[in-house]
């Protein structure tokens, strides 16, 4: 169906990452106010105690708990997409420039692959790569995961609607 699809070029998706970093945000910030608030009931119930600390955020950012948490941060910004990319091939900000991530032979993301994508990506960086290799229209994390970003029509985008037919 998206066979004769054009590769999504640098600037749709630097609009789509626009759009989407907004929305990646506000998850950020629910993982971030979930973790301290684990640590402040933790705290409350005695399991944990932070009388050295001067709040629960002093906690979060020192010794082996800061990498803890900025782990646990990088998981939730990374499962924001692959949810997307596994539920429909498309992030909020791909459906409103209408782009669809897709393997390269057609087929749609396997877990793996959408893992790894998000994490060759580079927050972003990875999409400098087209430059590299001018008119393939592949970014960097699109050749090491064997994936591509097409673009789509509005007919096609209607079809696909997030909500209701999702792959």
């Amino acid at each position: 169906m998206f066979e004769n699809a054009p590769r999504a070029g640098f600037a749709r998706r630097l609009a789509a990452i626009i759009y989407d970093a907004l929305v990646l945000f506000a998850v950020i910030m629910a993982a971030a106010g979930l973790a301290v608030g684990l640590v402040f009931a933790m705290n409350k119930v005695g399991l944990l105690d932070l009388s050295g600390y001067e709040d629960t955020a002093a906690f979060l950012g020192q010794g082996l708990q800061r990498w803890l948490y900025l782990l646990y941060l990088l998981s939730a910004a990374i499962g924001f997409y692959v949810y997307f990319w596994l539920r429909a091939g498309q992030t909020l900000g791909m459906k409103a420039w209408r782009l669809l991530l897709l393997q390269q032979n057609g087929q749609q993301l396997a877990l793996r692959q959408a893992i790894l994508r998000a994490i060759f990506a580079l927050g972003g960086l990875g999409n400098f790569w087209l430059f590299v290799r001018w008119g393939k229209g592949l970014a960097l994390q699109d050749q090491l995961t064997q994936t591509q970003m097409v673009v789509i029509s509005k007919e096609q985008s209607k079809a696909l609607n997030l909500y209701k037919t999702a792959r």
